[in-house]
């Protein structure tokens, strides 16, 4: 039973309140039922009723859903085994690598850059847990000139940023076979094309295969399909590959740092949590998320994007629409953030689109409208970005700990129980908020509607194939452009399509890239 808020609550509590209200009145997708909420099991859907099926269930209501069986085929369940891994990738792909701050994951400090065969072998040799291989972003490099600790403007899929500096290490394709194809194509349309346009495919081509496929999976390419069957319907924004381990050493007597008065925001409990997984903290993501565990297995704490108000994040929160996707307001806490719509796009960017689309005839007002919103996106971003700090937390995550989440688990009644008086003094909503929790396992998959907030714990599978004393996990998850209409056939609704034009170039460079390693 959930307790009564103390409506005297001093601070923001009127604040949060009040934005709770708001969001609750305007968001229409799926809350948990109970407090402790069992998510739904079902098989993978295979016929074309189960699939219009799940769409309605789960996609249209957005709700969370746990799918027994691995959809695909083609999908490299072996391949990706971490007994496996180093001979299915490229193991001198560079790779941009997290290191657990604070007893956990997802800060936003610098990231290290290893060779993905150095990083198997930091697990293996040296057997570390403070390293974790996640998502892949060209803003993650500090050496690119470009640097953000903001994962939201990762997460915005901004199409100008990519590194175009290709290795024969980094890149599936060698440059000259795609030179050959279109030498072949060029021969047979009868004409020449000029050699820097081609140039320019080939550049593109090869940025949409690494934004789509993320390093080090770039060369599953001809053989790992860019959705699966029954989500074929979705965008895909990219592919990930996540590869960790645990300690049971990591998380013991963390709680003895305890100090609920302390300065610091974690309390001396840091992002650890009680047992022997690593945690990603509380924060949502910007796309639908299908997540298949190989290795060990994952436990997702999941909390709808109607109780946003409720997870006290670090952003001011601007909006949550339909789709799950929370919007925020651009200030010193998000000073990389870009205005959003429902469908994830940058408002901003499909401005310049239309503008420079000469086959789009605007009228003066709305010519003047759309040119003076880019112009204040544009002044807007210069404007706090040179303000923006690194080692700062996304505006997505949740200024609450983990380890509160998980307090039912803390061993130590007298550390539980002010942890518990803690909780109604800093964070009373949250008490308010139901939850799902569910474990996935190699063989499972999770469906993650966009904007669902998470805190995942990690635990590793303890593998006797290898000489580690620790215990790793390996995952593989599809990210797909938020959803925002209300047909299967009609699901990106905006007029402009925005999505659906640009997912028909990366398909086209897609078979590009595949006709050319055949």
């Amino acid at each position: 039973m959930k307790r009564e808020i103390n409506t005297t609550q001093p601070g923001d509590f009127k604040k949060a309140v009040s934005l709770d209200s708001k969001i609750t009145a305007t968001y229409n997708g799926y809350y948990p039922e109970d407090y402790k909420t069992s998510i739904d099991v079902i098989d993978v859907p295979n016929t074309e009723k189960e699939k219009l099926n799940f769409f309605d269930k789960y996609v249209l209501r957005r709700k969370p859903c746990k799918i027994i069986g691995v959809s695909s085929e083609g999908f490299p369940l072996k391949e990706l085994q971490f007994e496996n891994i180093k001979n299915t990738l490229n193991e001198n792909e560079i790779l941009q690598i997290e290191k657990k701050a604070n007893g956990g994951f997802g800060s936003g400090n610098k990231r290290l850059k290893l060779k993905f065969g150095e990083f198997i072998d930091e697990i293996t040799k040296n057997q570390q847990t403070d390293l974790y291989l996640t998502t892949q972003y060209y803003e993650d490099d500090p050496e690119n000139g470009n640097y953000s600790s903001d994962e939201e403007e990762k997460d915005q899929i901004i199409d100008e940023k990519f590194n175009t500096n290709f290795s024969d290490n980094e890149s599936l394709v060698n440059l000259n076979d795609l030179h050959d194809d279109f030498d072949e194509l060029e021969q047979c349309n009868g004409n020449s094309e000029d050699e820097e346009n081609v140039e320019d495919q080939i550049i593109e081509d090869q940025l949409r295969l690494k934004e789509l496929y993320q390093p080090p999976m770039t060369n599953l390419v001809k053989t790992l399909p860019e959705t699966p069957d029954f989500l074929d319907y979705l965008i895909p924004q990219q592919i990930n590959l996540w590869v960790g381990a645990t300690s049971k050493q990591d998380n013991i007597n963390f709680t003895e740092s305890f100090k609920p008065d302390s300065s610091d925001k974690w309390m001396g409990l840091g992002r650890n949590i009680p047992g022997d997984g690593s945690s990603s903290g509380l924060h949502h993501d910007h796309a639908d998320n299908l997540y298949i565990p190989i290795d060990g297995y994952k436990r997702f704490t999941l909390f709808s994007p109607g109780d946003a108000a409720k997870m006290y994040l670090v952003g001011d929160i601007k909006r949550v629409f339909n789709s799950g996707l929370i919007d925020y307001i651009h200030n010193e806490k998000a000073p990389f953030w870009r205005e959003l719509r429902a469908d994830g796009a940058i408002v901003a960017e499909t401005y310049k689109k239309i503008l420079n689309d000469k086959s789009i005839e605007l009228d003066d007002k709305q010519k003047n409208e759309y040119e003076d919103f880019v112009r204040k996106d544009f002044l807007a971003s210069t404007e706090l970005t040179d303000k923006g700090t690194l080692n700062t937390d996304p505006a997505s995550f949740s200024t609450i700990p983990p380890s509160f989440i998980h307090l039912d688990e803390i061993e130590n009644e007298v550390t539980k129980k002010a942890m518990d008086e803690l909780i109604d003094k800093k964070w009373p909503l949250f008490k308010k908020a139901n939850r799902i929790e569910v474990n996935v396992k190699p063989g499972e998959m999770l469906y993650l509607p966009t904007g669902w907030f998470h805190e995942v714990t990690s635990y590793g599978a303890d593998n006797k194939k290898i000489k580690n004393k620790n215990n790793v996990h390996v995952s593989v998850n599809y990210w797909f452009i938020p959803p925002d209409g209300n047909s299967i056939e009609n699901i990106y609704a905006n007029a402009d399509n925005y999505w659906p034009t640009d997912y028909k170039r990366t398909k086209e460079a897609l078979k590009r890239i595949r006709e050319a390693v055949k």
